[in-house]
């Protein structure tokens, strides 16, 4: 494995900190590029004030004079960007093995923010009380994980789509109201249901939530101060969800060009779109998938035998056995690149997400989050635009983008120091040199290898 970039760096001065710890009463980062997410010019030279959690000055080194006592961080001739962000996580390892078992969701939500990602929501995870476990775990705003959000528990049909992931399967209105709140009894942030029969990469057809039941939960939702988001990459499916005022798509639509109904209904519940493109690319040919992830791990940062079982042969003809439409896949990822580019252009809230960590996905935890910006890249959008769908646009959708998104004075200390400019490269998102979460640093090494236990 080639060694980490965040090994030796210019940032000595914060080299012995712990990686748990208080953080000091002022901190600056001195001397990068700063470009803030907030739509303005990059500034050369910047300089950010941190007290505590959060950024109380953003400036030059002309405009803000420092404390005696401020602990400077050198940041000359880097680059730096708010926390990323994944919409869409289900925290599990996303390798070949169709038969793991089950996932260590703290250790990989950690790991997540060695991956450059300060803020994930989970749409589906099979307990209430591994979503509880995770809260309490990120709830303080100088944890050392992302921000977790999450759905908890998805409600779907029986026999139908998420059975991997448990869940409600409400079959009555009754049914379906009495589990929304069950779930806003566990404190989820919105609700999740399933609207699709899986066309997109097999014919054998999964059963779907009846039209009463899929109104009786957005209903509910909405009574009890939720949003609903549904799962529906079917345009018609989708549409469906809308009309009855869903919030949000979790997934890309792939089978058909939206029209000008869909983007009518999505601005009209002001919906946001959640990417995935990454989930689609993998199923529609995971061979050539793993050959981009391992292009993409160019620092190796994933064991060179989880990428040898997805190049397998083997891992083809059982991924091709499981999924028996994959060619439906494939022929319409230009549809959903082209999509994008319209619902973005309509003015509808794009936001980052990749759908990673599913069983036997062959989405690889934290990799194929960051190959998602690229991704979006080559959709169409501009290096500017990633990066807003996965900052700014997350928070929005969140509704904290008081809190986080963007680099500005009050904000959550929430950014990333990089050693390659973005703007230039969007892949150069992997040349981490440092993490700030909560006014905390973080070498990327610290993160990725982290056991469970804090330090003190």
């Amino acid at each position: 494995m080639r060694r980490l970039l965040t090994i030796a760096t210019p940032l000595l001065l914060l080299v012995a900190l712990p990686l748990i710890a208080k953080p000091q009463n002022q901190k600056a980062i001195v001397g990068a590029t700063l470009i803030d997410g907030t739509g303005g010019s990059p500034r050369k030279e910047a300089v950010i004030v941190i007290e505590g959690t959060r950024i109380s000055q953003v400036g030059t080194r002309n405009t803000i004079r420092l404390q005696k006592n401020t602990t400077v961080i050198d940041a000359t001739g880097k680059f730096i960007i708010p926390g990323l962000a994944d919409m869409h996580n289900h925290l599990g390892e996303g390798n070949f093995d169709l038969n793991q078992g089950p996932a260590d969701y703290q250790t990989n939500l950690r790991r997540l923010l060695g991956w450059g990602f300060t803020s994930v929501f989970n749409f589906g995870m099979p307990s209430i009380e591994d979503f509880a476990q995770l809260k309490r775990v990120s709830a303080a705003e100088d944890s050392a994980f992302p921000h977790f959000f999450g759905s908890g528990q998805l409600l779907r049909a029986k026999e139908g789509h998420g059975s991997l992931q448990g869940g409600f399967t409400p079959e009555t209105p009754a049914e379906a109201r009495r589990q929304v709140r069950e779930l806003k009894k566990a404190k989820v942030d919105a609700v999740k249901f399933v609207h699709t029969d899986l066309r997109y990469v097999t014919t054998q057809s999964r059963p779907l939530l009846k039209p009463e039941v899929i109104k009786a939960i957005v209903d509910e939702a909405h009574k009890l101060g939720l949003r609903a988001f549904v799962h529906a990459p079917v345009l018609e499916y989708a549409k469906e969800a809308l009309r009855v005022g869903a919030d949000g798509l979790v997934h890309a639509v792939i089978s058909d060009r939206v029209d000008d109904e869909f983007l009518l209904l999505m601005k009209s519940n002001n919906a946001a779109y959640i990417t995935t493109h990454a989930i689609f690319e993998a199923a529609g040919d995971i061979g050539k998938w793993s050959r981009r992830m391992v292009e993409f791990d160019e620092l190796g940062l994933i064991p060179k035998q989880v990428h040898q079982s997805g190049l397998s042969p083997t891992t083809v003809e059982r991924w091709e056995e499981k999924w028996n439409n994959t060619v439906y896949t494939r022929d319409r990822l230009k549809v959903m690149r082209e999509n994008l580019k319209d619902v973005w252009e309509a003015g509808i809230l794009v936001v980052a997400g990749s759908d990673t960590g599913n069983s036997g996905a062959g989405t690889l935890l934290g990799l194929a989050s960051q190959l998602e910006l690229l991704l979006l890249l080559e959709a169409g959008l501009s290096p500017e635009l990633v990066l807003q769908a996965a900052t700014i646009n997350a928070a929005r959708m969140l509704g904290r983008e008081k809190d986080f998104g963007t680099i500005e004075a009050g904000k959550l200390a929430d950014l990333l120091i990089l050693d390659a400019n973005p703007l230039i490269d969007i892949r150069n998102i992997r040349r981490i040199n440092r993490v700030i979460k909560g006014g905390l640093s973080y070498k990327q090494s610290e993160l990725l290898t982290f056991n469970q236990k804090r330090r003190s």
